[in-house]
C-alpha cells in the first residue's frame, strides 16, 4: 500500500466517522415540515429512535468482531445506515419511516465502534490521538454542512433531506476500496500471538477497571451536557434574549467551535497527556455558568462556542484511553461499551432534566446552574482521580505501527509508512 493509499484510508476513516454526526444533522432541520405533513404523530421518535438501537447494536457488533472481519462488519453497518437514511424518503407512512430510523440506528450501532478499533490498530501515541482529534472534526464539519442543506431542503418537501444520505454511498465505497481486507480478530496472527503470552504469563484480558470508569464518565458527562442541546434554545426563548434564530447561531457556534477544537486536540494531548480530560470538563462548567448569567446574547454565544471545547475534547480522549488500557482482543467490544455509555447518556438526559426539574423548577436559568455545580463536582472527582493515581497510570497495550500491520494483515504492504 502506497502513500496515496494511506491517505485515502486515512480519509475513509475520517468520513466514517460522520454517521454518527449525521444521526440528528439531517432531520432535526426537517422535523417541523415533517410534523405538519404527518399530524398528529410523535415526531421526536425521528431524532430518540436512533440512539436506543445504537446501544444493543454496538454491544453485539464488539462480540461479533472476534468471530467476523471489522471490514465486513463496516460494510454491512454502512449498508444498513444507507437504506435507513435515505428509505425514510420512500415511505408517505409514518410507521414505515420510523422502522428506516431503526434501521439507521443499528447501521451507526455497528460502524461506529469499529473506527476508533481500526485508527487504534494502525496508528500509535501521537498520531493516533491526531487521528481520533481530526475524525471528531471532520464528522462535526460534515455534519454542520448537511443540517444546513437539510434546512434549505426541507422548505421544498420534507422527504428531501433523508437523501442528504447518499453522501454515504460514496464512504462505502471509500471503504471498499482503500480499507484492507482483515481477518476477525480470532484469526490475526498477531493478537492469536498476544493471547498466548497473556495466558502464558497467568495475565488476564479483562477490561481494565480504569477502562470502565471511561465509560463511567462518558455516561455522566453526556447525561449531563446533553441537557444543553435540550434547553438551550428553550432558554433563549424563556429569557427573550432572541428567537429561533438566535437558537440557530448559537447551535452553528457550538459545531464551529467543536469543530475547530477537535484539531487542537492532539497537541494539548501531547503536553499534559492524561489530563487533557480536565479541559472539557472545566469548559462544560464555565459554558453553563455563562448561560446561567446570561443577559445578553453575547453571552449566550460566548457559552455556546466555549462548550464546543467539551464537544471537540471528551470524545476523542476516552477512545484514546479505553484503546491503551484494553488489551487488544477486548479493544472493540470495550470501545462498543463506551459507545454505548455515550448514547445511553444522551438517552438519560431527558430523565435528568425531568429530576431537576422536580427540584428547582421548569425555568431553564436554574437547570443551566445545577448543571454547572454538576459538571464541577465531575471535574474535582477526575482531578482528585488524575493526580492521586498518576505514579501507577500506564497505557499498557501499544498499538500496530503501518511498519508492523503485514504481521496482522498479510495483504497490506511493508511499504507502507505513516504519511
Amino acid at each position: 500500500m502506497d502513500k496515496r493509499n494511506s491517505l485515502g484510508m486515512k480519509l475513509t476513516l475520517w468520513f466514517c466517522s460522520v454517521d454518527s454526526n449525521a444521526l440528528g444533522a439531517v432531520i432535526v432541520p426537517a422535523l417541523a415540515v415533517i410534523a405538519a405533513a404527518f399530524p398528529g404523530e410523535n415526531v421526536s421518535l425521528l431524532v430518540a429512535l436512533p440512539p436506543l438501537f445504537i446501544i444493543p447494536a454496538s454491544l453485539i457488533t464488539g462480540k461479533l468482531a472476534y468471530y467476523v472481519s471489522r471490514k465486513t462488519l463496516l460494510t454491512i453497518g454502512q449498508i444498513l445506515y444507507i437504506i435507513g437514511g435515505v428509505g425514510a424518503a420512500w415511505f408517505t407512512n409514518f410507521d414505515y419511516i420510523l422502522i428506516m430510523r431503526v434501521i439507521l440506528g443499528i447501521g451507526c450501532g455497528i460502524v461506529y465502534p469499529i473506527i476508533p478499533t481500526l485508527i487504534a490498530q494502525y496508528w500509535q501515541g501521537q498520531e493516533r490521538a491526531q487521528m481520533l482529534g481530526r475524525a471528531n472534526a471532520v464528522g462535526g464539519l460534515i455534519a454542520m454542512t448537511m443540517t444546513l442543506i437539510a434546512g434549505v431542503l426541507a422548505t421544498i418537501g420534507w422527504h428531501l433531506p433523508f437523501y442528504i444520505d447518499l453522501f454515504f454511498v460514496l464512504v462505502l465505497v471509500m471503504q471498499l476500496i482503500f480499507l484492507p481486507k482483515m481477518p476477525a480478530e480470532k484469526d490475526m496472527p498477531q493478537l492469536i500471538k498476544a493471547r498466548e503470552e497473556v495466558k502464558a504469563a497467568g495475565r488476564s484480558m479483562k477490561i481494565d477497571y480504569r477502562a470502565w470508569l471511561c465509560v463511567a464518565l462518558m455516561f455522566v458527562t453526556f447525561t449531563i451536557g446533553m441537557v444543553y442541546l435540550l434547553k438551550m434554545a428553550i432558554f433563549i426563548a424563556e429569557t427573550g434574549l432572541g428567537d429561533s434564530v438566535s437558537a440557530g447561531l448559537a447551535s452553528s457556534f457550538t459545531t464551529g467551535a467543536s469543530f475547530i477544537l477537535a484539531f487542537t486536540f492532539p497537541f494539548a494531548y501531547k503536553r499534559i497527556k492524561r489530563y487533557t480530560v480536565l479541559i472539557p470538563l472545566l469548559a462544560a462548567a464555565f459554558s453553563t455558568l455563562l448561560f446561567y448569567l446570561a443577559t445578553n446574547m453575547t453571552m449566550v454565544l460566548a457559552g455556546a462556542a466555549v462548550f464546543g471545547f467539551y464537544l471537540g475534547y471528551v470524545i476523542p480522549y476516552l477512545q484514546n484511553t479505553v484503546s491503551g488500557l484494553v488489551h487488544p482482543v477486548k479493544r472493540t467490544f470495550a470501545l462498543a461499551v463506551l459507545t454505548a455509555g455515550l448514547f445511553a447518556g444522551q438517552a438519560c438526559s431527558t430523565p435528568f432534566v425531568s429530576l431537576i426539574e422536580s427540584f428547582v423548577g421548569t425555568a431553564s436559568r436554574p437547570i443551566f446552574g445545577v448543571m454547572t455545580v454538576s459538571f464541577l463536582i465531575v471535574f474535582l472527582v477526575t482531578a482528585v482521580y488524575l493526580f492521586a493515581t498518576r505514579n501507577i497510570y500506564s497505557s499498557d497495550y501499544e498499538y500496530a505501527t503501518f511498519s508492523d500491520v503485514e504481521e496482522i494483515v498479510p495483504e497490506m504492504s511493508a511499504s507502507t509508512t505513516h504519511s
